[in-house]
């Protein structure tokens, strides 16, 4: 049995029993990604994903950093632009 709830997991069970609902919860994943955002967007996030898994939890810390800096970079370049055109 794995469960999870805001961030908290639970995982009981033998390996099998492990590995068969984490197969099902992949299976599930996947699948609302694909409807939401597309095969081929589906497959590369579920890739990230499996990178994601394999790093430290620094690692995954400096990872997430640096995706909040881009984005906030995103964002000020939008609002310069946006301001640009009023002007």
């Amino acid at each position: 049995m794995i469960k999870t709830e805001r961030g908290t997991i639970e995982i009981k069970g033998d390996l099998y029993e492990t590995l068969a609902d984490y197969g099902v919860i992949t299976v599930a994943v996947r699948e609302v990604l694909e409807e939401t955002i597309g095969k081929e967007r589906a497959e590369e996030e579920m890739q990230k994903t499996m990178q994601l898994s394999r790093m430290s939890e620094e690692e995954r810390d400096k990872y997430f950093a640096k995706e909040i800096e881009m984005k906030a970079e995103r964002v000020v370049e939008s609002i310069r632009k946006i301001i640009a055109d009023i002007k």
